[in-house]
């Protein structure tokens, strides 16, 4: 469904929930290149480092708050043309602090919508997860049912709810990007930072299962640019797979970063702990041809990227 009109990010001010953390902060620097007035990384525990380049070339304004508060939400979103939605509990969180997740993911993203909505903003673009769609060896398009049973799922699932019924009853045009396995540089976690931390550490890398599991990797630039496509280009009420388009097993990421480190370590395979999902891939076919979108890195060039930054 089309949008009011094209959005144009120069000289424009945007509102980035989250904007000091990992993805977060790819989109502000995005945001940046693409001439944006102003940038406000809106976090609750920034990180200043990870946009001090941002800053030293652009408009960025760093705002310490939390989701939660609703004063705090929407002083921050005053003025706004676009909203960026990425604070978020992770998965882990989610699990051990299912309130938390509640308050957070849930509320968190109806106070952000509210605010949005209430500040004029032309548009939302809310960071959703592929988790939304449950456990599956299909490989997902977004017609895929939302069939996820995790906390963290199940917050994600409200916050797209919720998108669609802020545009149906207000108006506020959104448009969700359901994130693959997103990973690059200033990732404090996840397999390939875990990975790498054990090769730098000179010990080997643990990999749970046999490592036939398998997932669609996208860079983290990748996720940011799909971000900003999504805010400019004429679409709402719309979700999009933002994924890289290709598969990986868990063993040839840790093949390709072992060869990448020269490292001779071999990894040691734990195959006593149960592997929770063996395969999560999805199609990116609606992003590249509604957004006009394309992922910039294949696997080879991302993960260099990441070592060469480690």
């Amino acid at each position: 469904m089309a949008s009011r009109e094209r959005m144009e990010l120069a000289g424009k001010r945007f509102l980035v929930t989250g904007g000091t953390g990992f993805i977060g902060s790819y989109v502000v620097d995005a945001l940046v290149e693409a001439g944006a007035g102003e940038v406000v990384a809106f976090d609750a525990q920034p990180r200043a480092e990870n946009v001090e380049s941002a800053s030293a070339r652009g408009n960025v304004r760093v705002l310490e708050g939390d989701v939660r508060d609703v004063d705090a939400v929407r002083r921050a979103a005053e003025g706004a043309d676009g909203v960026f939605h990425l604070a978020v509990l992770p998965l882990r969180p989610c699990v051990d602090d299912p309130r938390l997740c509640l308050d957070v993911n849930v509320v968190g993203t109806f106070n952000l919508l509210e605010a949005a909505q209430r500040a004029g903003a032309r548009k939302v673009v809310v960071s959703s997860a592929s988790s939304v769609y449950g456990d599956t060896h299909a490989t997902m398009d977004e017609s895929h049912p939302l069939a996820g049973r995790t906390m963290y799922a199940a917050s994600k699932i409200a916050g797209e709810s919720f998108a669609r019924a802020f545009h149906d009853g207000h108006g506020l045009d959104y448009v969700v990007l359901r994130y693959m396995n997103v990973y690059g540089p200033r990732q404090a976690g996840g397999l390939i930072a875990s990975v790498l931390g054990r090769l730098r550490a000179g010990e080997p890398p643990v990999v749970q299962g046999d490592g036939s599991q398998s997932f669609d990797f996208v860079h983290v630039a990748d996720v940011a640019s799909a971000n900003l496509r999504a805010m400019e280009a004429d679409v709402t009420d719309e979700a999009f797979n933002v994924g890289s388009g290709g598969e990986a097993t868990v063993r040839e990421i840790v093949e390709h970063l072992i060869r990448l480190t020269g490292s001779e370590l071999k990894p040691v395979y734990d195959t006593e702990t149960r592997v929770l999902m063996t395969r999560r891939v999805g199609s990116n076919e609606k992003a590249v041809r509604l957004l006009g979108w394309r992922p910039g890195y294949d696997l080879e060039r991302g993960l260099r990227d990441v070592v060469e930054a480690a």
